[in-house]
């Protein structure tokens, strides 16, 4: 994907001087065809999906060379953005190949063709606040007409394929409209429950349970889920804040499967998507109880599993720790399990001026502490405690949700500051990368001085430098 910035003003004048009839009714400033959103950082539902039908008569490429397919000349949408994403991404599902033209609040023009999934297109950008405007174009005037979806999103996992089951990667998704057959949702929790809100350390909070002869099926609460369940749910999560993206992740010594019922009443079902014969879940959630069953694959199934509440999309089954690492809870109620944990011995790396230290890296496990030596006061340990940038016991900042799988560094300047970075490379055609990065300094505690946020391939400021 080739990217150029123009102006509104600019795109215009390109319209006027050398498009020809059918761009000249290119309209950028006006109403979306099939729909107008306002949209604030951390929305939910997420993805937010509008539907409509692809393309127009004006060519893409005289709008932009590198742009391809045939647009409306009004937008297809428009989205009003009232905060700064640091990533919102636009996936495309169409019946056929289709294309997408994003205008942002700047007036920067970006296009794409294949970069979603089969012949979708896929645009991740960051954004601040004002008017996006929206075109989803048909590559060729044949496919002009045919239906599509749109989805907006800040989460990384979601896909052309995703729109079409409704927004969740994977797992089944079952809209009941009545109680679903033999769950007892408002039973208390055989193994414990707990509340969460978003941010919540340590990432991920493990319980602990058993599997072994539940009568109900998967099978009878919807032809697409498998396991046999206890009536009652093994845990109850209760969230005040709702999540972008809440994983549920078990490991266990037995063939498992997975049941979760969310506040709204969705359902959601997995069998194997984890590692090894072990399930994984994952879903946007509104505030309210988040319903678990861990079910076995067979009625004759039996033994202990954890499983682990996770926010971090770098956290895998491996992660959990092995069923007996924790301590199951002691029955029936709200009771909160405090599992017992492998400690680790942390790695301590003493800051040398103008060399990174890595904290976090794609295959890293072990924790690792960096010993910054401020000017005008005592070392200080950094290190990252799930998705928070700790300085001794101050948090200095929360990693952008949006970094799914980051390399975080820290590197001590000459003049005595600090500066962490968190980058995340392009993952696919239609993704940018993402950069973060906090400037900090000694005022008689650590203390961010400066922060900055762009894809990986934009110029960081002078002071990271």
């Amino acid at each position: 994907m080739r990217m150029k910035v123009w102006s509104v003003a600019a795109v215009g004048v390109l319209l006027m001087v050398g498009a020809g009839e059918a761009s000249a009714q290119f309209a950028p400033r006006a109403r979306g065809l099939y729909g107008e959103a306002r949209l604030r950082p951390g929305f939910m539902p997420d993805p937010h999906v509008m539907n409509g039908q692809l393309g127009g008569p004006v060519p893409a490429s005289q709008i932009d060379p590198s742009c391809r397919g045939f647009v409306s000349g009004p937008p297809s949408h428009v989205v009003y953005t009232t905060g700064s994403f640091r990533q919102l991404r636009f996936v495309v599902n169409a019946g056929q190949d289709s294309t997408l033209m994003v205008m942002m609040p700047n007036g920067q023009v970006v296009c794409d063709d294949d970069g979603g999934e089969g012949l979708n297109p896929l645009i991740a950008l960051a954004t601040g606040a004002g008017r996006i405007a929206i075109w989803v174009g048909a590559y060729s005037q044949a496919a002009v007409g045919v239906p599509y979806t749109i989805g907006l999103t800040e989460l990384g996992h979601v896909t052309a394929s995703s729109l079409a089951s409704g927004g969740g990667p994977g797992p089944v998704v079952v809209q009941p409209t009545q109680p679903v057959s033999g769950l007892q949702a408002q039973a208390p929790p055989i193994f414990g429950s707990v509340s969460l809100r978003s941010g919540f350390m340590p990432d991920p909070h493990v319980l602990s349970g058993s599997v072994g002869g539940g009568p109900i099926r998967g099978s009878d609460v919807s032809g697409n889920c498998r396991g046999y369940y206890t009536s009652q749910p093994s845990h109850v999560l209760m969230t005040p804040t709702g999540f972008r993206q809440i994983r549920f992740l078990v490991n266990a010594g037995v063939d498992t499967t997975l049941l979760v019922m969310l506040p709204d009443g969705q359902v959601l079902c997995d069998d194997d998507g984890g590692e090894g014969l072990n399930p994984l879940v994952a879903a946007s959630s509104s505030p309210g109880p988040i319903r678990v069953w861990v079910g076995g694959y067979s009625q004759s199934a039996a033994g202990a599993y954890n499983i682990g509440f996770t926010e971090l999309g770098h956290v895998t089954t491996s992660n959990i720790p092995p069923a007996g690492g924790g301590r199951p809870g002691p029955g029936p109620g709200p009771v909160v399990v405090q599992p017992t944990q492998p400690t680790v011995q942390a790695q301590v790396v003493q800051l040398t001026a103008g060399i990174p230290a890595t904290l976090l890296g794609p295959a890293m496990t072990d924790p690792v502490i960096a010993t910054w030596a401020p000017r005008g006061g005592p070392p200080v340990q950094v290190q990252l405690q799930g998705v928070h940038v700790m300085a001794n016991s101050t948090r200095l900042e929360s990693l952008p949700p949006t970094l799914r799988d980051p390399t975080v560094t820290v590197t001590q300047l000459r003049n005595g500051n600090l500066i962490v970075r968190a980058e995340q490379p392009p993952m696919d055609r239609g993704d940018r990368g993402q950069t973060f990065l906090l400037h900090v300094t000694w005022r008689g505690q650590p203390m961010v001085i400066d922060r900055w946020s762009g894809t990986a391939v934009e110029r960081g400021p002078r002071w990271a430098r």
